[in-house]
């Protein structure tokens, strides 16, 4: 009989069947073998060093995720640890028993690696006989290979599979230059590929020196957004501090992390580089393996899967603020900073339309700035630029901070004024006295310096409602 349980549990296992249902038949195949036996197989995952539930003979049979326990200090450890069979057998027996209890856990061992227990309860007159215990010993280890193949099959198709899509999310990534379509194509991408709840990416901000939340990805409410930014944060200033990553398997267990808990219970953060500088962060929270509901731990396995994403990202982040840079840099004038003409045409355009749809006034002005710098050899020309930087600056301070100032020609200043009920009478002394003002303070430094103004404008509604009408009239310049 015990050769004939060995030959059935090699019959299972050589099945192509599902792992799943090989376990299940194979449970049921050691409890007709050992009546009056319960058995379990459980599965030891080494990143968070629990023990799981995968196959039982308990006739309620919970999912292998929601059963699970701390491996710390158990039987079951032991005999994984030390890899060997461990058996307890009852010695206080009361005189008039007529059975005895047993327990044995026989560790499941493939290609040196620990997979987990085989844990068998068993009441009986006699014990477990020898050659039952030999035959289990022989369908444990048909157990480990069965387990062993189908764990390394799984995590390379899994593997593979994250690989494929990653590949695929990075040729759509690397090809979008729009850095805030990029941002929420990361953020979807990171969750879908990760089995990830949350996403968050933070970009630094060169003018405040901040790491700025510049995209969240996530089905959390608003009040709970907070909660899950004041722990991105953590994870932002562990990374700032040097940390490579951020890897928080169970929030509730980590010590420096307790105080997330009922918030998410796993994170992973990465930093974003471009040559070697932080410029930013991702990360990812709470992993909702395929069909379940409940979030597990991401693990080292997932850490080096989406290392892989990130290093698309990186390169895509690059890309797009650099375009996004470049882009800007053409709208604007290198000398002066302010904006060329081209940007000023269009936002004309779109402060006219504005100023139509709510039935407001829009003045248009035009500044001409004529510096007259006495002829100097070899400096005539960069004096007259460093002139008109100046006075630049000053027609940009006089304004209101919504106002659009270029420059549209070498000495030519366009402004728009929207909602300016008194824009053509009060800015133009404005400027005239500033522009007077930083003259005189020039002539400290270069002497005889003289500057011709002369100034063109004209209001919607009154001098037309059309673009075209607007810059002509504008473009009639008087001292």
């Amino acid at each position: 009989m015990p050769a004939e349980f060995v030959k059935r549990v090699g019959e299972i296992f050589r099945s192509g069947k599902p792992i799943e249902e090989r376990l299940r038949e194979f449970t049921a195949s050691v409890g007709q073998f050992l009546p009056g036996g319960v058995l379990s197989v459980l599965l030891f995952d080494r990143d968070t060093e629990d023990f799981y539930m995968r196959a039982t003979t308990l006739r309620y049979t919970p999912s292998s995720e929601l059963l699970h326990y701390s491996a710390a200090g158990t039987v079951e450890e032991l005999a994984l640890r030390e890899q060997r069979v461990v058996t307890l057998t009852e010695v206080h027996r009361a005189a008039n028993s007529r059975l005895r209890g047993d327990m044995v856990f026989f560790p499941l061992i493939s290609s040196g690696e620990p997979l987990g227990v085989l844990a068998i309860q068993s009441a009986s007159a006699n014990g477990i006989l020898q050659e039952r215990m030999e035959a289990l010993s022989e369908a444990s280890a048909l157990l480990s290979d069965a387990v062993g193949v189908s764990l390394r099959e799984e995590s390379a198709a899994l593997r593979m599979t994250k690989i494929a899509a990653i590949n695929e999310a990075g040729i759509n990534i690397i090809s979008t230059l729009d850095l805030s379509r990029l941002l929420k194509l990361v953020a979807t991408s990171a969750c879908l590929i990760m089995e990830a709840e949350s996403c968050v990416i933070r970009l630094l901000d060169s003018q405040t020196g901040k790491y700025a939340i510049r995209e969240f990805y996530g089905m959390k409410a608003e009040s709970d957004q907070k909660d899950l930014f004041r722990m991105d944060k953590k994870a932002v200033t562990d990374i700032l501090k040097g940390a490579p990553s951020v890897l928080v398997r169970d929030v509730a267990e980590d010590e420096g992390w307790k105080e997330f808990a009922g918030i998410a219970r796993t994170l992973i953060c990465f930093p974003l580089k471009s040559d070697g500088e932080v410029v930013g962060t991702v990360s990812i929270f709470d992993k909702f393996p395929h069909k379940t509901f409940y979030p597990t731990s991401f693990n080292n396995d997932d850490m080096g899967t989406f290392e892989k994403f990130i290093r698309y990202v990186e390169k895509a982040i690059g890309n797009a603020i650099a375009f996004e840079r470049n882009d800007r840099l053409k709208n604007l004038d290198e000398a002066t900073g302010l904006p060329t003409l081209k940007y000023f045409q269009g936002r004309l355009l779109h402060e006219l339309a504005r100023a139509k749809r709510f039935k407001r006034r829009l003045v248009l002005m035009i500044c001409e700035v004529t510096p007259r710098i006495p002829d100097r050899e070899f400096a005539a020309v960069d004096r007259g630029e460093m002139v008109v930087k100046r006075l630049a600056a000053v027609i940009r301070a006089s304004l209101r901070e919504y106002d659009v100032v270029a420059r549209i020609s070498e000495w030519k200043f366009g402004m728009i004024l929207p909602e300016a009920e008194d824009g053509k009478m009060s800015a133009i002394p404005r400027i005239k006295r500033a522009i007077s003002g930083e003259v005189e303070d020039i002539r400290k430094k270069i002497k005889d310096v003289k500057v011709d103004l002369r100034f063109g404008h004209a209001s919607f509604p009154e001098d037309g409602e059309d673009h075209e009408k607007l810059i002509f009239k504008s473009n009639i310049l008087k001292m």
